[in-house]
């Protein structure tokens, strides 16, 4: 027929054209149409259908132009609203001209933006069935317009479909370029979401995806939700305002009801809250409670995969970003939970790390409440022994704490420091010198087997360890008696072997190591041991180092 042998003419014309010319051709075409577009979207909407039928060009270079230019076209003309789907009720009722025009320019402009999120999906999917380089750049590109619309376009419609497919990209074991693309998207959406409401929706698909993977998956999609705003200021700063807010519209409601109000003066007041709601929806308004509300979802969801990788898995490497989370969140969960997740803890094979983590949960938990951390300083106490036999006490343990290039640095809280000694000095300082009462049997016990352990330890440790246990007998006056071998302030025999600080009988002994660490080849720790020795607490100092060691 005469059509097909047009549409052959036209196919053989283009074979004949050079690629430079027909790429030159199709860049001016696209600037053409894009600048018409955004010069008057109303009128010119319906060339993003051309836009899209160029992204078909069978030349690469134009199918990435192509894809770019409609990225760029919509960021400009989306609406900062989300656009509602009409329901065929409303479409049959008669609106004004002005209402119809907008209807239709809104419908039209969804129709399309659909249809180029399809595309977008289809080359990236594309790009896994067949990974050749031709098409993985242009499933590069694809992927890269996704990204850019999410993070520009949150508050728009089909964010769950953007959503599912870049969260869908980081599910493979093997961290790519196109993953940790998808990563800083996500995180820049946690980052920037001030309503909670994208933030709850990355996480529920998240979390979704990592459970059907069975948890195998790459630890920086863990690492992504250390960048949620999860913060207890929104609680803490809030709660107050919200109490009083809402007694104030008790009492308010309350004088309405006393007074009788005519069933359609009841219809007007509804119908006025109503549109109250959809104008506070458009003014993107963040309501308190809402947002309260949201995070708690948020934090649900998360903690419940941290608990889940914390009770099925021992060897993960998912285990320090779980760690690092519970370290950064856990202060905002309910107590009740704070024993299973010593408990849990207790267990991991990284002891250091949990240490860190329980002495985060614990100083943040108890500066409101008064939670007795017994089995917490047992925990310690036991590490101590296995820690003395440690040849990386005061080496950066690189294989644990894997510097994240990407991670935000001013936001120590997410850190974890980075070698034993550090990590046990600052839970010392928590465990005696944050807390205002500790019984002294416990810091006994921990001063004797502190003294046993600097045996082994290394000069820098050893001089932290002697500072510390001199603070230690300058809080508790009563310690001094272990510095000497006149005073005994109990019977029995002292129990080395014991890894119960309440158990041992810590007074029937004295710290004999210091000794030792007198002759210290080190001539800082002889100082520093000296010191200790002669050392003599305002409340004892009667003269009692008659009986030296």
């Amino acid at each position: 027929s005469s059509s097909a042998d047009e549409n052959d003419q036209v196919i053989q014309q283009e074979k004949n054209i050079d690629p430079k010319a027909h790429v030159t051709s199709k860049k001016e075409e696209l600037a053409n149409i894009a600048q018409s577009i955004i010069e008057d979207p109303e009128k010119n909407v319906d060339q993003l259908r051309k836009l899209r039928e160029i992204s078909k060009d069978s030349n690469i270079i134009v199918k990435k132009f192509a894809f770019l230019t409609q990225l760029a076209v919509y960021k400009d003309v989306l609406p900062g609203y989300r656009i509602r789907v009409l329901s065929e009720k409303e479409k049959s009722v008669k609106v004004s001209k002005e209402v119809k025009k907008l209807r239709n320019y809104e419908q039209s402009l969804l129709a399309n933006y659909k249809a180029y999120l399809q595309s977008l999906q289809n080359a990236v999917k594309a790009t896994e069935k067949n990974p050749k380089k031709e098409k993985d750049a242009i499933g590069r590109v694809a992927l890269q317009c996704m990204c850019a619309l999410l993070t520009s376009a949150t508050h728009f419609n089909f964010r769950l479909n953007l959503m599912n497919a870049i969260i869908a990209r980081m599910s493979t074991r093997k961290f790519t370029d196109m993953s940790a693309m998808c990563r800083d998207t996500i995180i820049e959406i946690y980052k920037n979401d001030e309503s909670g409401e994208a933030s709850l929706d990355a996480v529920k698909l998240t979390t979704r995806m990592i459970k059907a993977q069975k948890y195998k998956v790459h630890e920086q999609v863990i690492n992504t939700f250390l960048h949620l705003r999860l913060r207890d200021e929104l609680v803490s700063a809030n709660r107050t305002a919200a109490s009083s807010d809402s007694q104030q519209q008790y009492m308010k409601k309350r004088k309405q009801e006393r007074r009788h109000i005519s069933r359609k003066m009841r219809k007007l007041e509804k119908d006025r809250q109503s549109v109250q709601k959809e104008m506070k929806e458009a003014e993107a308004v963040v309501d308190r409670e809402d947002k309260e509300k949201k995070q708690t979802e948020t934090l649900k969801l998360v903690f419940a995969t941290y608990f889940r990788i914390l009770k099925h898995t021992n060897d993960s490497p998912l285990l320090l970003p779980v760690l690092e989370g519970l370290a950064k969140f856990a202060h905002l969960i309910n107590v009740d939970f704070f024993s299973d997740l010593l408990k849990n803890g207790g267990r991991l094979d990284d002891n250091e790390v949990m240490c860190s983590v329980s002495r985060r949960v614990a100083t943040r938990k108890s500066e409101s409440l008064n939670i007795d951390l017994k089995d917490f300083y047992t925990e310690i106490y036991a590490l101590l022994l296995p820690l003395a036999l440690s040849p990386n006490m005061e080496d950066d343990n690189d294989e644990f704490f894997e510097k994240d290039k990407n991670k935000n640095n001013d936001d120590n809280e997410s850190k974890l420091t980075a070698t034993e000694q550090e990590l046990l000095m600052k839970g010392f300082e928590f465990m005696f010198f944050r807390r205002r009462q500790i019984p002294t049997n416990r810091s006994a016990a921990f001063l004797k087997r502190l003294s046993i352990v600097c045996l082994n330890w290394p000069s820098k440790t050893v001089l932290e360890c002697l500072n510390k246990m001199e603070k230690l007998i300058q809080k508790h006056p009563r310690l001094d008696a272990l510095l000497t071998t006149d005073d005994r302030l109990t019977n029995g025999v002292y129990r080395a072997e014991l890894d119960d600080p309440e158990l041992c009988n810590p007074f029937a002994t004295s710290l004999w190591e210091l000794y030792l660490l007198e002759h210290h080849y080190d001539p800082k720790v002889r100082q520093a041991t000296t010191h200790l020795y002669n050392f003599e607490h305002p409340a004892t100092a009667n003269g009692r180092r008659e009986g030296k060691l």
